[in-house]
């Protein structure tokens, strides 16, 4: 397989919802790229790759994974090709790489790919975002600014880039200084200022009882043996 985009516009497909649904399945002028386990779910209409970038100590774990992985028809992006899945074929790490070598998470692997497509042979001149939120924080921390990073390179090379609304991917919170002021914002701010202290202080405190509760703990196993010995007459 030729590992480019053959068309002038890419949709990149994650699974979140609402958006994974409103990607153009039926418009034959889209490429649609999709995390694997994107082709479970009944609404993906049409799919014309796939990306399982885990290690296979990731997907051999399931036989369901595998068994689905060997059964897909579409090609199928892996770190090479297994025999025991035919329509897999190896994602061209050493050639995506030269341009930089920063990858957290396969929608990063697809959008570095799509560039590296669009750097080679000067398309897909569209790429789409849908079902790619990465609204959480906690969870996506490291892998939201990688995907932006890849994002700003396609934009920056003249690719045109769209992300479905709902997600954390390229938004903010209105542009900084330029946003309407509200004096009530510094009120809050001060507010929530105090409340992350008052956490930290609950925090702390915690921490100082885990401790105590420690030395109690090792106090009442030491009390507890001796009390043994003294019951068995062995003081």
């Amino acid at each position: 397989m030729n590992a480019y985009c053959q068309k002038d516009k890419l949709v990149i497909l994650g699974t979140a919802d609402p958006t994974r649904g409103m990607a153009p399945y039926n418009d034959p002028d889209y490429e649609i790229w999709a995390v694997a386990v994107a082709a479970t779910y009944p609404d993906v209409a049409r799919l014309d790759a796939l990306f399982e970038l885990h290690p296979s100590g990731y997907w051999e774990q399931d036989a369901n994974v595998k068994k689905r992985l060997a059964e897909t028809t579409i090609p199928i992006y892996m770190h090479k090709h297994v025999d025991d899945i035919p329509a897999s074929v190896a994602y061209p790490i050493d050639e995506v790489s030269k341009h930089r070598r920063y990858f957290t998470s396969s929608i990063a692997y697809m959008i570095a790919l799509a560039f590296h497509s669009y750097d080679t042979l000067g398309h897909p001149g569209t790429v789409e975002l849908y079902g790619v939120h990465m609204s959480s924080d906690e969870e996506y921390r490291e892998q939201r600014p990688c995907c932006e990073y890849w994002l700003g390179r396609l934009e920056g090379a003249g690719c045109e880039v769209e992300v479905a609304p709902g997600g954390a991917i390229l938004a903010a919170n209105g542009i900084y200084g330029y946003e309407e002021y509200d004096p009530a914002c510094w009120e809050i701010q001060q507010r929530a200022f105090g409340i992350r202290h008052g956490i930290k202080q609950c925090d702390d405190e915690l921490e100082k009882w885990k401790v105590q509760r420690a030395k109690n703990e090792g106090a009442l196993f030491e009390a507890e043996y001796w009390l043994r010995k003294a019951q068995r007459g062995e003081l």
